[in-house]
């Protein structure tokens, strides 16, 4: 199986009843927005969601959002 080496710091295993599991090795905060179980009927499907993991972990430079500044906006111009 290659998604374990597409997909590193992930377990997969069968399903009980089918499918697919993934689970995290390193498990991330609740808060973070991110997944430590994602599930697939097929691999296909386990890597789409596995994939969309990827992206929500790597936000592009244009979803970055700068720390808000002490200063008023009075302050900043001057």
């Amino acid at each position: 199986m290659t998604t374990p080496r597409l997909f590193p710091g992930w377990q997969i295993i069968d399903g009980a009843g089918g499918g697919y599991i993934a689970i995290r090795l390193v498990l991330v905060p609740s808060a973070s927005g991110l997944s430590n179980v994602r599930c697939g009927a097929t691999l296909a499907e386990l890597h789409r969601h596995l994939e969309e993991e990827t992206r929500r972990r790597r936000p592009r430079a244009s979803q970055v959002v700068a720390p808000p500044s002490s200063e008023s906006p009075a302050e900043i111009g001057s």
